[in-house]
């Protein structure tokens, strides 16, 4: 059922294309395929063996001008498993389904979207983009906040050097796994500010899930060394329970022969129990076959797993 919905939404975006001219659609995604060894217990390992670095996908976006300045756009993304075919989630359109408007005072879109900040911020620390065994999503959120917000409503403008965004949402669980999703307490509200000044960025972003009590704040900087790229991260939050927490990131890229490496180091600390939560460092390598396909292999060690402390992923990644 799934893949008939797929194949009507390619046709309808197909349909279009050619009925205006001053419409674009473009079709994107990536397949990720090799040996996964995860970390955690064998509840949080799910199967290790064949599997995927990072989540392969297939979507959708698009633009039409509207004249005077003022475009429509929409996004569709969907997640699957490349070893199989399978979705990897319970929602067809995991990734992102928004539709929205833009013009110089910014854009407002509609949707499942992500969090305001979480690319700009809280994913700027992590060399390894939060996929795989060596992502530091943990870090960047405190495992307080999330990725995704659903029924969201979100405002971007940029004025140049420095960005903004701001976003509402429905007052339901925001990334849940499950459907129907739990409700919270309140509606899940965030913000973030970016600014670049050459090899330089900064950026900030505040997350409140939607709990009674809980948000979450992390700020980010990355600059430029030579060849070498360096960035941190440093979060405080407090859970709906009221534990506090600490979380911080460093991390680094450079440029190898015809590759890349990266490594990166992070810490998540309850500070109310003075209790560390996970302690995790990383190395990995991406070997460039072209501008779209590379071959990685990733190894990464968390300390405070209750098992199978070290994961391994390699693989090939091909984006189109």
């Amino acid at each position: 059922m799934q893949y008939k919905q797929l194949l009507s939404a390619v046709a309808a975006l197909g349909t279009v294309g050619i009925a205006a001219a001053q419409s674009s659609v473009t079709v994107f995604g990536k397949l990720d395929a090799g040996y996964v060894n995860k970390i955690g217990s064998k509840t949080a390992q799910g199967t290790n063996g064949m599997g995927e670095g990072a989540q392969s996908r297939i979507g959708f976006r698009g633009t039409e001008d509207l004249g005077g300045g003022l475009s429509a756009f929409f996004w569709l993304e969907h997640r699957l498993r490349s070893n199989t075919g399978e979705s990897t989630a319970v929602r067809f359109w995991q990734g992102q389904s928004i539709v929205g408007l833009k013009g110089g005072w910014g854009s407002l879109s509609f949707g499942r979207d992500y969090i305001a900040g979480y690319v700009e911020v809280q994913m700027t620390p992590d060399p390894f983009i939060h996929t795989g065994v060596s992502s530091m999503v943990a870090f960047g959120n405190g495992n307080i906040g999330t990725v995704r917000n659903d029924g969201a409503m979100t405002y971007k403008f940029d004025a140049g050097d420095f960005g903004m965004q701001a976003q509402i949402a429905n007052a339901s669980h925001p990334n849940s796994t499950t459907l129907p999703a739990p409700a919270t307490a309140r509606r899940p509200k965030g913000l973030s500010l970016t600014y670049r000044a050459g090899p330089v960025y900064l950026g900030y972003g505040y997350e409140d899930p939607g709990g009674r009590h809980d948000h979450w704040h992390f700020a980010t900087a990355r600059t430029e060394v030579g060849p070498v790229t360096l960035a941190g991260g440093y979060g405080r939050g407090r859970t709906d329970t009221l534990e506090q927490r600490r979380s911080w990131i460093v991390g680094a890229y450079l440029p190898i022969a015809s590759g890349r490496l990266k490594l990166v180091y992070g810490d998540l600390e309850n500070t109310s129990g003075k209790q560390t939560i996970s302690r995790k460092y990383a190395l990995g390598y991406n070997h460039h076959l072209s501008k779209r396909s590379f071959l990685y292999a990733n190894i990464a060690r968390d300390t405070e797993a209750w098992a199978d402390r070290t994961g391994v992923d390699i693989g090939l990644q091909h984006n189109f």
